[in-house]
């Protein structure tokens, strides 16, 4: 009788701290729904033992067009500078990485930053440029206002690594309706403690190309859309801003030999339509730097 007693008590127990049948649906759509907006996030790390001139590097000096000028900008104190380079990407590595086919598989990319005003949004002092140049043409190219190695960051090679990448909650919230979705909250609470086990594990990286972005403040793809339309509230919606995504994020540098904590241990983000990537328009990029 006592072990029948048990039996029943231990049933309740474990019965009533099963899942229900609707927790489980439930899980099971809230899973779909991100793997259906997942998609493929290419991230690098540094390679201290492999570096070269015309290869995915951070610092030294860059490979570029011999007939490219050097990005300048103009300082506060009204005096034009070159602007810092800190890394070039060869797109003809990132081919095998490139899984959707979103990227161009030949020329180069490179990233200039001005490092001691250090801007948080669009400026000539954060620069995000493309050439499609073929890289067995590009030349290494010295700093032009002084050649001397002082103006050369320490150079690292990049190795990269494919991994699937799911949204964060700010693109969470924007690509399921925003404000207009009232289960939102309670979804992403859900949604966050599975992430790990449904294969959307974060990766810890020096940078990313395409995915999501790993952010720090707000999400950023409604504000590109806000800048590129002049601020104009009125003029775009939450759709509109959908069409912006994650060219490349490169987080704060903290290497032995170097440290750029970009404000607060920080992280740059560079946006872009998926129009223009499509067209292999580069012209119309947006920045922002955030930070703790």
């Amino acid at each position: 009788m006592d072990d029948t007693k048990n039996f029943w008590h231990l049933f309740k127990r474990h019965h009533s701290n099963s899942p229900s049948v609707a927790e489980t649906e439930k899980e099971q759509a809230l899973k779909a729904q991100i793997d259906l907006m997942a998609c493929n996030g290419i991230a690098f790390d540094f390679d201290k033992e492999k570096v070269s001139p015309l290869q995915s590097k951070f610092g030294g000096r860059p490979a570029l067009p011999p007939d490219w000028e050097w990005p300048r900008y103009t300082n506060e104190y009204g005096k034009e500078r070159a602007v810092p380079f800190l890394l070039q990407i060869n797109c003809e590595e990132l081919a095998p990485y490139d899984t959707d086919n979103l990227l161009p598989h030949e020329g180069m990319f490179y990233l200039f930053y001005d490092l001691i005003n250090q801007p948080w949004r669009n400026s000539e002092g954060a620069r995000l440029l493309y050439t499609p140049t073929p890289v067995s043409q590009l030349v290494a190219t010295d700093y032009p206002d002084q050649p001397d190695k002082h103006r050369q960051l320490f150079e690292m090679g990049l190795k990269f690594s494919n991994h699937p990448s799911a949204p964060d909650w700010d693109d969470y919230s924007m690509l399921t309706g925003g404000d207009e979705n009232s289960h939102a909250y309670t979804d992403w609470d859900l949604i966050e403690k599975r992430l790990d086990s449904w294969g959307y594990r974060h990766i810890e990286s020096a940078g990313q190309l395409l995915g999501y972005a790993r952010l720090i403040q707000n999400g950023i793809a409604e504000v590109c859309e806000s800048r590129a339309r002049g601020d104009k509230q009125d003029s775009y919606t939450t759709e509109s801003a959908r069409k912006w995504t994650l060219l490349l994020q490169l987080n704060c540098v903290e290497e032995p030999e170097i440290d750029i904590p970009f404000g607060d241990c920080g992280s740059l983000y560079f946006y872009i339509r998926r129009d223009d990537l499509e067209r292999r328009d580069f012209s119309q990029i947006q920045f922002e730097m955030q930070c703790y």
